[in-house]
């Protein structure tokens, strides 16, 4: 009997350490597997999660700054797009797309096609406002309309905006009626920009241009590709943006010279208009300091507040800086083609030389009127070699 209990406790004790045993491998296991090389989400130690690496690598690859060109483009859409339908959303401040005064947006119908207003509607309109008769313009939009629009622009619709419409609300019509003088519109420079992921866009806008004193502030406007257009994700006022020609910049016809005493090595830079704005603006030049950049001179246009009249600015053909007078000073001969926006014989486009005059002593460049006036009005404005040819002779007329 002795010996059977002792069988028993020994066969216990057996039973329970390998219960112990057990019980240790599985509390070790993960453990063990971290170990080799693994961690508690499946993942390798010293790995991030699967795919982010290839990510950030992606994300690096796209972040990049614009080119003048895109910069372009971003500004006639802005200024032009959706029918004229975009400028509002810079016009007010916001970090949320519903944060955007509509007021401002719609304010001349965004680019929307828009009706009278019917017999009825006019009728409840004035019973609202008060007044006797609607005074200045009136712009009527459905709310189908607007919800559409903003559909595409934002990706809302009106009872998802956080800023009140103040336009009086027709029920019977589902129609908002804003009565309004003029027009809000502004235009923006895009001087600089950036692409910050596959389909976001950050752009530095400045109002009106260089001459013009803006209604608003700068802007850094972030949009975001939707189709074949883009929605609009914040717009933030940037003090510290300023405006540029930079972006007009014609690069096959800016060079860098040395035009003598008291100018020396400058580049000289063409700088197209911006049609967006203004369709009958004309080229300018201007003479720039090649270490930083500084204006030196804006040469003259030939035009009052550089408009032209019945044509717009085409193509620059020719540059040329040449001592044409013979008084020592190099000068500047510029060959420019405009498209005619009325019909003559002579055909659609139409050349015109000018003729800048170094006046060293006076530290200006001149238009030298009477010589282009022969030279143009004779058709010896072609090109460079025909001008030369014709120079002194239109000299002789002065």
């Amino acid at each position: 009997m002795k010996g059977l209990k002792k069988l028993w406790v020994l066969l216990l004790c057996c039973l329970l350490m390998a219960g112990c045993k057990k019980e240790q491998e599985s509390l070790e296991q993960p453990e063990t597997e971290q170990q080799e090389g693994q961690n508690s989400a499946g993942q390798e130690q010293g790995q991030p999660a699967e795919n982010s690496e290839d990510d950030m690598q992606d994300q690096e690859s796209v972040s990049r700054d614009l080119t003048n060109e895109e910069l372009r483009e971003f500004t006639r859409w802005i200024n032009q797009g959706s029918n004229y339908g975009n400028y509002g959303f810079l016009l007010s401040e916001y970090t949320r797309p519903q944060d955007v005064d509509l007021n401002q947006v719609l304010y001349g119908g965004a680019g929307m096609e828009t009706t009278a207003l019917t017999e009825a509607e006019e009728e409840a309109y004035l019973k609202i406002v008060g007044d006797e008769e609607i005074y200045t313009d009136c712009t009527r939009l459905t709310t189908g309309q607007i919800n559409e629009f903003l559909e595409e622009k934002l990706g809302l619709t009106l009872k998802d905006m956080s800023r009140e419409l103040s336009w009086v609300y027709l029920p019977d019509s589902d129609a908002w009626v804003w009565q309004h003088g003029d027009t809000n519109y502004m235009n923006f420079t895009c001087v600089s920009g950036r692409q910050i992921d596959k389909d976001t866009y950050e752009l530095d806008c400045v109002p009106g241009d260089e001459n013009e004193e803006p209604m608003v502030p700068s802007c850094r406007v972030t949009l975001q590709k939707y189709g074949e257009d883009y929605r609009f994700l914040s717009n933030i006022y940037t003090a510290g943006v300023k405006y540029s020609k930079e972006i007009w910049k014609i690069e096959d016809q800016s060079f860098n010279v040395d035009l003598g005493a008291p100018w020396g090595d400058v580049f000289f830079v063409s700088y197209g208009p911006d049609k967006s704005a203004y369709g009958n603006l004309d080229v300018t030049f201007s003479i720039v300091k090649p270490s930083d950049g500084a204006e030196l001179f804006k040469l003259p246009p030939v035009e009052e507040n550089n408009y032209r009249k019945n044509e717009v600015f085409h193509q620059i053909q020719a540059v040329s800086f040449k001592d044409y007078d013979e008084d020592g000073d190099t000068d500047i001969i510029i060959i420019v083609e405009y498209q005619m926006t009325i019909h003559t014989d002579e055909g659609d486009k139409r050349q015109e030389v000018r003729l800048y005059r170094n006046r060293a002593e006076e530290g200006d460049f001149v238009l030298d009127i009477d010589r282009m006036d022969y030279l143009n009005m004779n058709g010896f404005c072609d090109r460079i070699e025909t001008v030369m040819e014709h120079i002194h002779e239109a000299g002789m007329m002065e």
